[in-house]
């Protein structure tokens, strides 16, 4: 959503409620980057570092402008979002292996891409 000025265009500020699910779930995938042993498995290495690259995406998205306008449903899918990464966080702490993590962590960030997809569709959507 973009609001034209006289000095250009602007675009519409994010609000940040909506992006700290997504950037929640970018600093948890970065945790499991730098929480993961250098003796774990290659496998588990590289997935790691795809789901990082993958919830860096869904940030940047989110972050720019992908988040403006958020229906009831995606609101309700950024609030399982949260309790997902606090669940994960939680985990984290406790010292569980990045192994175990693994599959919960590239879980939140597909829902994470999902949800940033969906707005950036609806937003272009309504655009036409």
């Amino acid at each position: 959503m973009c609001v034209a000025n006289s000095g250009g265009i602007d675009v519409a500020p994010v609000p940040k409620e909506h992006v700290d699910p997504i950037l929640e779930n970018y600093l948890l995938a970065l945790a499991g980057v730098d929480q993961c042993s250098q003796s774990a498995p290659e496998t588990v290495r590289s997935r790691l570092a795809v789901n990082l690259e993958r919830a860096e995406r869904a940030y940047a998205d989110a972050a720019a402008d992908g988040l403006v306008e958020v229906s009831d449903d995606m609101a309700a899918e950024l609030g399982t979002l949260a309790q997902v990464n606090q669940e994960s966080r939680r985990r984290l702490h406790r010292g569980a292996p990045i192994t175990d993590l693994l599959v919960d962590l590239e879980q939140g960030t597909d829902q994470a891409n999902r949800i940033v997809r969906a707005a950036i569709f609806r937003q272009e959507k309504s655009a036409r």
